[in-house]
């Protein structure tokens, strides 16, 4: 592929990454270890995968990644749920960052799609 900061995918991934960051640092200090730090990690995790993917010669590899990637994008997405529902998110966060998942659910499976097509 090529450096991982140049692709879009990455891009969105790591700024939804750095929201979800400066949101949970208002989530209560007893949620700390636990889903301040489980959302963290899988949000983290995307962008990690996406790069980690980046870094690899075999398509069937990188497609693996990215897979990885999205699927850490369904449990991110998961997660904003249940702090909305716990009411750990306000209203206007909880879309503005279900709406930046959810983009990049969709970038990660068009790059998945053309990838496929083209191996």
């Amino acid at each position: 592929m090529t450096d991982f900061r140049d692709i879009k995918e990455w891009e969105k991934a790591h700024e939804l990454t750095v929201a979800v960051y400066e949101v949970t640092r208002t989530f209560p200090e007893d949620e700390l270890l636990g889903l301040t730090q489980q959302i963290r990690l899988a949000c983290a995790a995307i962008p990690i995968k996406i790069a980690q993917g980046c870094d690899r010669d075999d398509r069937q590899t990188q497609l693996s990644f990215l897979e990885l990637a999205k699927d850490s994008a369904i449990e991110v997405e998961y997660y904003l749920l249940l702090c909305y529902e716990l009411e750990l998110l306000e209203a206007s966060d909880y879309d503005r960052l279900v709406s930046s998942v959810v983009e990049v659910k969709e970038l990660l499976q068009g790059l998945i799609e053309k990838l496929s097509r083209n191996f």
